[in-house]
C-alpha cells in the first residue's frame, strides 16, 4: 500500500504563513511614524503644480541664477520626491525644496529652490 505525500508546501504552510506574518510585522513597525503625513503633503503638492512653475518662472529671471545655471529647465514629474514639502498645520502656507537645474555644462553646481507660498484670499 502507497502513501499520499502532500507536497512540502503544505506541510510548512503554518510555518511559512507565520514568517510571512511576522516579517510583515517587522517591516511596519519599522516605517517613521510620519510617512502617511509626508505621502499627503506629497499628493497635495503634486495636486497644485502651479506653485513651483511660477517660482520657477520668477527664478528664470533672476540674473544670478541666469549667470549660474543658464536657463532653467522645466521641472520633471520626479522632481518633489527629490526634494521635501512641507504644509502649515492651517494648510494655508507651503515650504517647497526642489532639485533645479540648467543649460549651463558645469558638472560640479548642484542647485536646489526653496520655495514658500502663502494662500491669501484663495489664491
Amino acid at each position: 500500500m502507497t502513501s499520499y505525500k502532500r507536497p512540502w508546501y503544505n506541510l510548512k504552510r503554518t510555518w511559512i504563513m507565520l514568517f510571512f506574518l511576522v516579517f510583515v510585522g517587522l517591516l511596519i513597525s519599522t516605517l517613521p511614524p510620519e510617512l502617511s503625513r509626508n505621502i499627503s503633503y506629497l499628493t497635495k503638492a503634486y495636486s497644485e503644480p502651479e506653485i513651483c512653475e511660477d517660482a520657477l518662472e520668477i527664478a528664470k529671471k533672476d540674473s544670478t541664477v541666469l549667470k549660474l545655471l543658464g536657463n532653467l529647465e522645466p521641472l520633471g514629474t520626479l522632481d518633489l520626491l527629490n526634494g521635501s514639502v512641507g504644509y502649515s498645520q492651517s494648510g494655508d502656507s507651503v515650504g517647497i525644496t526642489i532639485d533645479v537645474r540648467g543649460d549651463k555644462p558645469i558638472k560640479n553646481i548642484r542647485s536646489k529652490m526653496d520655495v514658500l507660498a502663502e494662500n491669501i484670499n484663495d489664491k
